[in-house]
């Protein structure tokens, strides 16, 4: 007898059918949505780590602009001589008997040494 009463009590609901094909498009919209949202949150994000890496490069470039004007004008002649007054070291340029010459490659590259007599080593 419970069977019977039990269905008679599933026959007494009332079911409103829902379409699976509304059920699907409910998901696709939720996973295009949330998929929508995180481009963009990764889109604005990589904006800002770009923007970053640009300022950190700009800083880096004119560093080394800096650097190079500096070094250009370490090596002026002038600041040469004052730096090398400064330390006490002593520099001439060498005599033509204390050039080492090298020889062409056609030579099949041979060394001539000058020594102090002017003979070939």
């Amino acid at each position: 007898m419970k069977k019977k009463q039990m269905r008679k009590n599933h026959k007494a609901e009332v079911r409103i059918p829902f379409p699976v094909a509304l059920t699907y498009i409910l998901i696709f919209a939720a996973v295009f949505g949330i998929s929508y949202v995180w481009l963009c949150t990764r889109c604005n994000q990589l904006g800002q780590d770009i923007k970053e890496l640009e300022t950190a490069q700009r800083a880096v470039n004119a560093r080394w602009i800096n650097e190079q004007d500096r070094w250009a004008s370490m090596r002026t002649p002038a600041n040469f001589e004052r730096t090398l007054r400064r330390h006490g070291l002593h520099m001439h340029l060498p005599d033509t008997r204390q050039i080492i010459l090298v020889r062409n490659a056609d030579e099949r590259l041979s060394l001539a040494y000058n020594s102090r007599d002017g003979r070939k080593l």
